[in-house]
């Protein structure tokens, strides 16, 4: 069974640090020690409508807004800083409207009113805000500013349902956005279905 997120090449990652569990704070909960039972994540006790998790990143949809913690290097907490977390913080700008998050590797979507934002690490455009350029807040996706339904990263790959069809951005060494290229994308484009 093909995997549905495929794996980049090993040597792809700009930065590789030893693998730490919970080093840089992704739990949550204040510390950086790794637990092999659930914590508790600070502040976080209700209100939690979704969660999603990066590669050292988390974020939540919490009362309408997100909020994110863990790594920060290339801004993937949305919180207009570099600086890592142990405790949640709110992203920049998105206080309401979230309805749903998910975390690539070092990047961060929301789907925002009907539209997608996205923030962090853009080196093969996976903000999909037609540059390759990091950002430490939210932008918009180019063209996606309503009619989106679902969305979803990985790795250094967007996709969201639009008006019942599906568009992908970012990373596309193996074809990864379905177009029939293998062009990485910094805007979206629509999935070629047979």
């Amino acid at each position: 069974m093909p995997r549905a997120c495929p794996k980049p090449p090993l040597n792809y990652q700009t930065r590789i640090p030893e693998r730490i569990p919970n080093f840089y704070g992704e739990l949550g909960d204040n510390t950086d020690s790794d637990s092999h039972v659930p914590v508790a994540v600070s502040g976080l006790t209700s209100g939690v409508s979704a969660i999603t998790a990066g590669s050292d990143h988390t974020c939540a949809v919490v009362n309408g807004g997100a909020q994110c913690w863990g790594d920060d290097y290339y801004g993937q907490l949305g919180d207009n800083s570099i600086t890592g977390s142990h405790v949640p913080v709110a992203v920049w700008g998105l206080t309401s409207g979230v309805s749903a998050i998910t975390a690539g590797s070092h990047h961060t979507c929301a789907l925002v009113n009907g539209g997608v934002q996205c923030w962090g690490f853009n080196v093969n455009g996976e903000l999909g805000d037609n540059t390759t350029t990091d950002s430490h807040v939210p932008v918009a996706v180019s063209g996606l500013t309503s009619g989106v339904s679902a969305i979803s990263a990985c790795y250094y790959t967007t996709c969201a349902v639009v008006n019942g069809g599906v568009q992908c951005w970012g990373f596309n060494v193996n074809g990864g956005l379905g177009d029939n290229t293998t062009t990485d994308r910094a805007v979206p484009v629509q999935v070629q279905f047979p």
